[in-house]
């Protein structure tokens, strides 16, 4: 079980990729492993801020609007004919897709966060050089808010 004041490793991430875009099981066993992940994939979500001026004080108001999760960037090492395959082919398609990232407390990845979205990868890339990794770089533009989140820990 976590302790209350872990603290996550950025190296530590896993990320899933699912076809199945009505599930919201955390633990749906349709969930692919994407391998080689070599970034940190930022998530989390924004809100659109209005200043709005306010002429009896010196100072302006500010009015949060409604919350969107901001466009998620995920490099992998690419592996042809893996799960990158069919990340590649969602963005060709324009298909909506599920993606599962859990975050681990260290490399036992025993304890995390993960959350669940859905949404469209409307960037891939190729990257590399000759003497860098081949790469592949999306970006997940998600529609809506989050599918499903949890906390991973072992069974007691």
């Amino acid at each position: 079980m976590a302790q209350e004041f872990d603290v996550f490793a950025g190296s530590y991430v896993t990320a899933f990729y699912g076809s199945d875009v009505k599930n919201t099981d955390f633990d749906n066993k349709d969930f692919v492993e994407i391998p080689e992940v070599a970034a940190f994939p930022e998530t989390g979500m924004e809100r659109a801020v209005i200043d709005v001026p306010n002429y009896s004080t010196k100072y302006n108001r500010k009015l949060v609007g409604r919350g969107s999760v901001p466009s998620i960037d995920m490099t992998v090492n690419y592996i042809p004919g893996s799960v990158h395959e069919k990340l590649v082919k969602a963005c060709e398609d324009g298909t909506r897709i599920q993606v599962k990232f859990v975050y681990w407390v260290d490399a036992t990845k025993t304890v995390g966060v993960g959350v669940v979205y859905n949404g469209f990868l409307s960037k891939s890339t190729l990257t590399g050089g000759d003497s860098d990794v081949v790469g592949r770089a999306f970006t997940l533009e998600v529609d809506g808010g989050p599918v499903v989140q949890a906390v991973v820990s072992p069974e007691e």
